[in-house]
């Protein structure tokens, strides 16, 4: 039997972008298979809400009004029920995307989502309103504090007005710039009036010298020099990186909130390619041949987290209908000669606009109230929910996911062990491959058996078209 894990252990270096050869998987990263695949409907995730900008379908043509003194249609009522009917269907799938990532996952090569723990936008919501920056112990030097307190006399007087120095720049400048107005208004109306323009290379000199005079006499007398040094010497003074960093994070997490009616301020998630659940989109999609699946493994068993095991048996599987867990399958124990597979696969990486992880790799900052160091994660794998500040526990995020369709199996009997397989289930039984599951059909012993499904057009035997597994990078350790 030809090592079925084989597969699952090739797609963990796809889907984080290494070449097996390296023989193992970068430090930081880890991938998790669900036991069956999630079928991904396109119509659930296709042209997901945008803040920069809706991605709709484009609506059918409106009917032609009628001619003037006829009676009037409702084609324009038309026209806005499914304009309306387009902007409420992108908002569900901008909803269904943020729902299928914003789980917190077990760390290990099963997919299991972690029991009783909060969702990753409430825990990266709480680290940042509860994060503090440690001021930093090292003050200034005598001679640099001595040339800010400088600079700042320069501008302001002991009483906090504008000195005179400050006020004549002040002044100068405003005169530059209202000579600067005038040259641009002027060569504007002359670009819109060929006869202007045509002149305007000998009346465009008075212009260009009054602003000229004017850049002089702030230079000579309105002190620019002294009070731009000033300015530029106040505006060189630092901020401590955890201070700043905690501050952006907030604006950013912020500013990516968006609104639904009965769900509330959800965080903007989008995944890249936009295309990704499209089941006929073929730009970015990678074949997995026989060739692959037969080609010698270098892999250790103890790098990769799918090391084989985990309830899959020899690979393939029955299951009645309407299975959902591991615990309804049961193995086929058959003779597979020959075996040949291939499918398509493609990784979809999660971009999350409101979260900045930057933050996690700093030290000088700390979480208010009795938190432990380690709470946000100890960065390290196996971290299970903690008893005690699971509100900031995130040993992980979902970086990406990993999508199969077209998968296709044969070996030199297929056909009296499908029909076997067959006549000992329901009807609607399922079977599967390893993670890759299909639902029979009514006469599967005359056909290929084909897993998963393709899209409803192509009139396979049910409406999935793709698979999934997800693919999530741990945070690295952070303090508090």
């Amino acid at each position: 039997m030809p090592d079925v894990f084989k597969i699952l252990r090739d797609l963990e270096m796809k889907a984080v972008g290494v070449d097996p050869e390296r023989k193992e998987i970068p430090e930081g990263y880890f991938v998790s298979f669900r036991s069956v695949g999630l079928p991904i409907r396109m119509e659930d995730y296709a042209n997901p809400f945008s803040p920069i900008g809706v991605n709709l379908d484009k609506p059918p043509a409106a009917p032609k009004e009628p001619p003037p003194g006829e009676p009037a249609t409702g084609s324009s009522k038309i026209d806005t029920d499914q304009e309306l009917r387009d902007i409420t269907k992108s908002q569900r799938a901008f909803v269904n995307t943020f729902l299928l990532t914003d789980s917190k996952l077990r760390m290990n090569a099963r997919y299991e989502t972690m029991p009783g723990a909060s969702k990753v936008s409430d825990s990266w919501w709480a680290i940042i309103n509860g994060a503090n920056g440690v001021p930093p112990k090292a003050d200034i030097t005598p001679s640099l504090k001595a040339e800010y307190e400088a600079a700042a006399a320069t501008l302001m007087d002991q009483e906090g007005l504008p000195t005179a120095k400050y006020q004549r720049y002040m002044e100068y400048r405003d005169k530059y710039r209202t000579k600067l107005k005038a040259y641009n208004r002027a060569y504007s109306a002359a670009l819109t009036d060929p006869q202007k323009l045509s002149r305007w290379p000998v009346e465009g000199v008075i212009p260009q010298d009054e602003v000229n005079e004017a850049f002089d006499q702030w230079t000579s007398f309105g002190a620019k020099g002294a009070v731009e040094k000033a300015l530029n010497t106040l505006a060189s003074q630092g901020t401590d990186p955890a201070i700043a960093l905690i501050a952006r994070s907030k604006r950013r997490f912020q500013n990516s909130l968006l609104n639904f009616p009965s769900i509330g301020d959800i965080p903007w998630v989008t995944m890249s390619p936009s295309t990704w659940a499209d089941p006929d989109e073929e730009d970015g999609w990678t074949t997995y041949t026989s060739t692959d699946f037969h080609t010698e493994s270098h892999l250790r068993s103890s790098s990769s987290t799918y090391s084989g095991g985990g309830g899959f048996s020899i690979g393939l599987w029955s299951a009645g209908g309407g299975f959902d867990h591991t615990k309804s399958q049961n193995g086929l124990n058959v003779q597979t000669q020959n075996l040949a597979i291939s499918f398509k696969y493609c990784i979809a990486d999660i971009r999350r606009m409101g979260i900045d992880t930057s933050l996690l790799n700093l030290k000088n900052w700390f979480l208010a109230g009795d938190y432990a160091k380690g709470s946000i994660s100890r960065g390290d794998m196996k971290q299970e929910r903690p008893d005690k500040g699971e509100e900031v526990f995130l040993p992980s995020l979902i970086t990406s996911v990993i999508l199969v369709k077209d998968f296709r199996i044969r070996w030199d009997n297929w056909k009296s062990d499908w029909q076997q397989a067959t006549t000992q289930t329901s009807a609607g039984a399922s079977f599967g491959y390893a993670c890759f599951a299909s639902a029979a059909a009514t006469n599967t012993a005359t056909r290929t058996w084909t897993s998963p499904p393709m899209h409803p057009a192509r009139n396979c035997a049910a409406p999935a078209s793709s698979w999934w597994a997800t693919s999530p990078r741990f945070c690295p350790r952070a303090p508090g």
